[in-house]
């Protein structure tokens, strides 16, 4: 009788576990309405699926919009016919991807530096070792300028490069001078003409000669020549000859109509191969240049090297 009731006890403690065993086997398909069936998928059709719950029982076939993509993923994995993949396949193939969680990025603030209160402006400047560095070259850039342009309108440098030395006045120099008309006329030739020393008479020669039988009352007077500026002259080996020399110290003489200033001047260039006397330049390379030169009466455009110039004088056009 012993032996009997403990049979059936592990007969229904079998049952019991084979049941539990069941349950825990059982895979969850959750639905959009919140809950979620245990069990197995045994039908799929176009209407849904349909599954077998752990107690035997056969629930209504559940349609495709209740089931969330988990449960689609879970009855991919149970599909094993060929239409049961094909009729899952374009389900899961639309499922929206899971979206991955970004690391979330920690800003720290940034603490701006103090700024500063006092010795603001212009005068800021000189309290710092940039500053004094700016200013500097500054200063040294004027002086050139100044330079630049004592060279460009044929002007003493030493005035142009004084007076630009002057602080904060000094920027004003090179603007006068450049507006100033350039000097083309030397100190020896603005001096006027001495007389002879000793009260010697003057030489026979300067004397105009009487013609036989008309008297002195009715001889002409000579006329007076005025005076020439004396030429200005640059020779090789003081100065560089290429396209950036003549086009800043003849930039007059680029002019298709020359200036008040150069109206009366000549360019008269001596090179190796001759003489050339022109009032124009009518083109410049970086290898040589183009003078409109005086040919019989006419007027012809000469090339010239800068390597067989010798020396490039300004004259007057009196004076050649």
């Amino acid at each position: 009788m012993q032996a009997d009731g403990m049979r059936w006890f592990g007969f229904i403690l079998l049952c019991w576990m084979v049941a539990a065993a069941r349950v825990a086997t059982a895979d969850p398909f959750p639905l959009t309405d919140g809950t979620t069936i245990y069990g197995e998928p045994v039908s799929l059709t176009e209407l849904g699926v349909q599954f077998k719950l752990d107690d035997g029982s056969v629930p209504a076939r559940i349609s495709w919009d209740k089931l969330t993509p988990t449960a689609l993923r879970e009855l991919q994995a149970f599909a094993k016919s060929p239409n049961d993949k094909e009729l899952l396949e374009p389900l899961v193939d639309n499922l929206p991807e899971a979206q991955v969680k970004r690391k979330e990025l920690v800003v720290t603030p940034i603490t701006p530096p103090a700024r500063p209160t006092r010795n603001l402006g212009i005068f800021a400047l000189f309290g710092s070792p940039v500053g004094w560095v700016i200013l500097l070259i500054l200063y040294g850039a004027n002086l050139f300028a100044a330079y630049e342009v004592a060279l460009y309108r044929f002007q003493r440098p030493a005035t142009v490069c004084g007076l630009a030395a002057i602080p904060l006045f000094g920027v004003l120099s090179p603007i006068i001078y450049m507006a100033m008309p350039p000097n083309l006329k030397s100190p020896e030739a603005a001096a006027p003409p001495t007389a002879p020393s000793g009260g010697e008479p003057a030489p026979l020669s300067a004397a105009p000669l009487a013609m036989p039988g008309a008297s002195a009352d009715s001889a002409p007077a000579a006329a007076p020549q005025p005076a020439l500026p004396e030429p200005i002259v640059f020779s090789r080996g003081e100065y560089l000859f290429n396209r950036r020399f003549f086009e800043t110290r003849f930039a007059g003489f680029f002019r298709v109509i020359p200036t008040d200033a150069e109206k009366d001047l000549v360019l008269l260039i001596k090179a190796s191969r001759g003489e050339f006397v022109g009032r124009r330049i009518t083109h410049a390379t970086p290898s040589d240049l183009t003078l409109q030169v005086f040919n019989k009466g006419a007027t012809a455009d000469e090339v010239i090297p800068f390597v067989e110039i010798l020396e490039v004088q300004i004259r007057h056009k009196d004076s050649v």
